[in-house]
C-alpha cells in the first residue's frame, strides 16, 4: 500500500512478464491490506491508515475493486483474495 496505482501497475506488468503461465503454476503473491467496502469493526482503523498513507507516501489503502482494476490494467486475468489476518489479505494474481 506504499505504492501509487501507477507504480503498482508498472511493477505488476513487469512481474507478469517474468512468470510462467497459470497452467504451469505462474502467479504473483501479494500480502497487503484489503479494506472492506462496508463499515465493519476495522473500518475506522483502515481509514486512519489510508490518511497516513496519503500524507506520508504516494500510496493508499485499497478495497477489492481497487485491486481488481490494478490487476486488469497490468494484464492479469484473475485473482483470489484470502483474508485471514484481520485487515491483511493474501492475494494471488494469475496471468
Amino acid at each position: 500500500h506504499f505504492w501509487s496505482d501507477e507504480d503498482c501497475i508498472n511493477i505488476l506488468t513487469q512481474c507478469k512478464k517474468a512468470i510462467p503461465s497459470r497452467e504451469v503454476g505462474g502467479k504473483v503473491i501479494i500480502m497487503d491490506i484489503v479494506v472492506d467496502s462496508s463499515s465493519g469493526p476495522l473500518f475506522e482503523t483502515q481509514m486512519l491508515m489510508d490518511m497516513v498513507m496519503m500524507v506520508c507516501t504516494r500510496g493508499r489503502q485499497r478495497d477489492e475493486n481497487d485491486w481488481s482494476a490494478i490487476f486488469m490494467k497490468a494484464g492479469f486475468s484473475d485473482y483470489k483474495i484470502v483474508k485471514k489476518l484481520g485487515a491483511r489479505g493474501v492475494i494471488e494474481v494469475y496471468p
